[in-house]
């Protein structure tokens, strides 16, 4: 059976800037541009994308109560201490974004990127992220508990101290990530594709005493 596989992002070729007010109005916005907005410590009530690029945005320690995004793609956007609440997303792009202490917890995404992120203290709990990837970047102390990680990608990907109890790792591919420290329970770990030497590392959660 062909393992399901992370679908990018459709944007048209030609999109109409985008301003400021325009994002914060809360209404649906469609193939637009921002680009170098500060939109930083603000709340909004509805943030609805389709085939939008945002670069070099700044979103830190803002709020929004719901969140729809579908075929977006972000580039060097700062999103750190944002809560994006009752978020969806469906073939999104993340690239060498800034994503320190996000928090979004109980999210639907499928076939998301996440390149060259900072995610360090994020926040996906009781979520989704499905057939996605995880590139480069780094994720320490990530909080992904209760987390659908299923058939999602790890390459060159720290995941130190990160909290992956209760994940449903069916399909994961955790052979790319460093798994030093991290909380997961025997039960987490079934399905999961890790490398012999994460095996051996996760072999006490199986009750497992191997011997030369």
């Amino acid at each position: 059976m062909k393992r399901p596989t992370r679908i990018p992002p459709e944007l048209a070729a030609t999109l109409s800037p985008l301003e400021l007010s325009a994002l914060l109005a809360g209404k649906p916005i469609e193939d637009a541009h921002a680009q170098s907005l500060d939109a930083s410590e603000r709340a909004w009530t509805a943030w609805k994308s389709r085939g939008c690029l945002f670069e070099r945005v700044c979103f830190a320690g803002s709020t929004v109560k719901s969140v729809k995004m579908r075929d977006v793609r972000f580039i060097a956007c700062d999103l750190s201490n944002t809560t994006l609440a009752g978020c969806e997303a469906k073939r999104v792009e993340f690239v060498r974004c800034r994503m320190t202490g996000l928090k979004t917890i109980e999210c639907q995404w499928e076939s998301v990127l996440f390149d060259e992120c900072e995610g360090r203290y994020a926040q996906f709990t009781d979520g989704a992220i499905r057939q996605s990837e995880f590139r480069e970047g780094s994720w320490l102390e990530a909080d992904m508990r209760g987390v659908d990680l299923t058939h999602t990608q790890f390459n060159r990907v720290p995941l130190r101290q990160a909290d992956l109890t209760r994940a449903k790792l069916a399909g994961a591919d955790l052979r790319g990530a460093d798994l030093e420290g991290v909380r997961v329970r025997a039960e987490d770990v079934r399905g999961a594709i890790v490398s012999p030497a994460q095996a051996l590392a996760w072999a006490h959660l199986l009750g497992l005493e191997i011997r030369g």
